[in-house]
């Protein structure tokens, strides 16, 4: 399966050095002819994963047209260009090409997830989406990691799973691409907030309590959109928000822990160093529950947190001070 990637960041090379670890045919596009030039001199991204070591299988090139007659397009890219990305690759694009989405986010414009916009640009081609908890760093240097493969079409997801799968990176299928794509984008959010408790010296208590509530909020949103429940608690759901809730790998925790520590919001990508795809996340989320009437009190407060500089202390106040509830009775969402 001849494979391009699209995206030269972080995510995007840890997956081609999967690809590359199993033989596969794997070339990696990025637009920066500089960036291209300094990897092929120096084995080594000038940015991104710094200590990884580029194999001489994986091919650099910053020329869409190395996507003609790809078997597998990756879109490794911010999630908030993969429109503009699509309309750009699908000229390069055959009907047999499957689209593979590995970014996580809702479209700030109008909330949707990556299966719409592909079914809008490229309605021909099959579309699958890999998700789970699943750190670039990490998986980069070959430690045990494990995801799941996403697409309404089983056999997809079974030719993808063969392609990606290997000793340490171990691929789950699925045939819920809804809540996988809703679940990738909103844990963004609670991770935001996770940090924010970091960033002022709140406790593990306190986080735990807000990554397992962040979670409900999570499924009541999928519930809304008719996602499966069980999705929210496997490797896209509860995986993924542990691991990017609690680590320092995670740039919407390390966000989150700038805000708690009162870095202003528009200087928040620059001190992380990478796109923060739950800032415009969290947009969509809130727009989302004043749509559907949906109860995300969490995702409100941090919502308020970034857009209007609203004090992370009185937020937390307002959120322990809400009327007392029962924990599953007003739930149900399993």
């Amino acid at each position: 399966m001849k494979t391009c990637i699209v995206g030269g960041g972080s995510w995007g090379i840890a997956l081609a050095s999967v690809l590359s670890t199993n033989g596969r045919d794997v070339t990696l596009y990025m637009r920066s002819s500089e960036q291209k030039e300094y990897i092929l001199k120096n084995k080594r991204s000038p940015k991104y994963l710094k200590d990884f070591i580029f194999p001489d299988n994986i091919n650099l090139t910053d020329d869409l047209r190395s996507l003609d007659g790809c078997d597998l397009a990756v879109i490794a890219t911010p999630f908030q260009k993969m429109e503009e990305i699509l309309i750009e690759i699908k000229p390069h694009l055959s009907q047999k090409t499957i689209i593979l989405n590995v970014s996580k986010g809702l479209n700030i414009e109008n909330c949707e997830t990556g299966e719409y916009f592909a079914n809008k640009i490229c309605p021909d081609n099959k579309y699958a989406v890999l998700s789970g908890p699943s750190h670039a760093e990490e998986v980069s240097k070959k430690m045990i990691t494990t995801v799941v493969i996403c697409s309404k079409d089983i056999e997809v997801a079974k030719s993808l799973q063969d392609l990606f799968m290997n000793e340490y990176f171990r691929v789950y299928i699925h045939t819920d691409v809804s809540g996988v794509e809703v679940a990738g984008a909103l844990k963004n959010v609670i991770a935001i907030g996770s940090g924010i408790l970091k960033g002022i010296n709140e406790g593990d208590n306190a986080r735990a309590a807000l990554i397992t509530r962040g979670l409900f909020e999570i499924a009541r949103l999928g519930k809304k959109l008719n996602c499966n429940m069980m999705t929210f608690m496997g490797l896209a759901g509860m995986g993924d928000l542990i691991v990017t809730a609690t680590s320092v790998h995670s740039r919407n925790f390390r966000a989150g822990v700038l805000i708690g520590k009162g870095v202003p919001v528009e200087r928040l990508e620059d001190e992380v160093g990478e796109t923060v795809e739950g800032l415009k996340t969290v947009k969509a989320a809130h727009i989302l529950s004043q749509k559907y009437n949906i109860e995300m009190p969490i995702t409100e407060a941090i919502y308020k947190g970034i857009y209007e500089n609203k004090d992370p202390h009185k937020a937390i106040l307002e959120l322990m001070t809400r009327s007392k509830k029962h924990e599953f009775l007003e739930e149900m969402v399993l």
